[in-house]
């Protein structure tokens, strides 16, 4: 299957390179919100960036677990992520205070992503390489990833990069820009601070482009 010759690939190709799981955490609803505002500016970027600058109080971890265990079922998201990073065994990298800027599935992605496939079908090295591709060091606020003008190259843990542009369209390929996936800005999941790190919730899983 296609999925399956990607993973492999990239397992191969990286040697999971600092295996990181994607780690969404967000202030979140139960469903997958709407898709970014094409009217969006490098203003509204810099205002949120700007109160969400200081660190939040909670892990990237456990704002990840905190939204995947509500009580009421309705209001439960990431859990998908949730069961990623525990069956890849890479929780504890992001309970730490090493910082990272996440770029975070949401379940609807990751549901997308398996195409009726459960995480059991691939093994914990696979799932740790596909999802460090979702994140990079250091903490990175909207106005140092989304650009003014031309696209911005951002590297990866995988050592892939991912291509941002003007209307936080995500591109997997630099030669065309065309967005494989957006940061939902408009429902405002962008900027969420935690104490180890940065989030992004982005609405489809990013599968790098492999020769």
């Amino acid at each position: 299957m296609y999925i399956d010759l990607i993973i492999k690939n990239l397992y191969v190709m990286k040697n999971l390179i600092k295996p990181l799981l994607l780690v969404a955490v967000m202030v979140f609803t139960s469903c997958e919100k709407e898709s970014i505002s094409n009217e969006l500016t490098t203003a509204d970027l810099s205002t949120k960036a700007s109160v969400a600058a200081q660190k939040g109080d909670a892990t990237i971890a456990g704002i990840v677990d905190s939204y995947a265990t509500k009580e009421n079922v309705d209001d439960r998201q990431f859990t998908l992520l949730l069961a990623a990073l525990n069956y890849a065994g890479i929780t504890s990298m992001f309970t730490g205070s090493d910082q990272y800027t996440v770029f975070a599935p949401t379940d609807a992605a990751f549901q997308r992503f398996l195409d009726g496939k459960s995480l059991s079908d691939f093994t914990p090295q696979q799932v740790a390489a596909v999802l460090s591709y979702h994140v990079t060091d250091g903490r990175r606020f909207s106005n140092s990833v989304v650009p003014k003008n031309s696209p911005r190259q951002i590297k990866t843990l995988l050592g892939e990069s991912i291509y941002v542009n003007s209307s936080a369209g995500i591109d997997t390929n630099d030669e065309d820009m065309e967005a494989n996936a957006s940061i939902l800005v408009g429902a405002g999941l962008f900027d969420i601070s935690a104490s180890n790190g940065v989030i992004h919730v982005i609405d489809e899983v990013l599968v790098p482009v492999t020769d």
